[in-house]
């Protein structure tokens, strides 16, 4: 897959899954940004949700907009974050939950923030190097 890289003169920085967007994108950096630019302002709008859902303590809610969620850290290979949705997802539907639902929010909120920075920066990085190739 180094060959993609190479071809497209573009390396996913450290943080995201490189093998795993090489090979999801293919060299197709146009469609690599356009991922990057529309999930960001949904990430967004999910970590905003969850705040009320946590704050009004609708874990059920939460646990659905979890799951609906968690494909997008997928497709922007954060695979790590993806799988801590999927345990915040797995928390959030035991109806007898040992743990607190603050306390596993706020780890999730942290995870979910710092790939956001991530994110941003990335596209703006696939953003530059799209239109240095046009």
């Amino acid at each position: 897959m180094a060959d993609v890289a190479e071809d497209c003169g573009f390396i996913f920085s450290d943080g995201f899954d490189r093998l795993f967007l090489e090979e999801l994108y293919g060299g197709d950096m146009l469609t690599a940004e356009e991922i990057f630019r529309s999930s960001i302002p949904h990430i967004e709008e999910f970590l905003q949700l969850a705040e009320h859902h946590v704050d009004t303590r609708a874990s059920d809610d939460l646990r659905k907009l979890l799951h609906k969620i968690k494909p997008l850290f997928g497709y922007m290979g954060m695979i790590q974050v993806q799988d801590a949705a999927q345990n915040f997802e797995d928390f959030c539907a035991f109806k007898d939950k040992t743990g607190n639902l603050d306390s596993a929010h706020e780890s999730f909120r942290t995870i979910a923030h710092q790939a956001l920075l991530l994110m941003r920066t990335e596209q703006q990085r696939l953003n530059e190097h799209n239109n240095r190739r046009v």
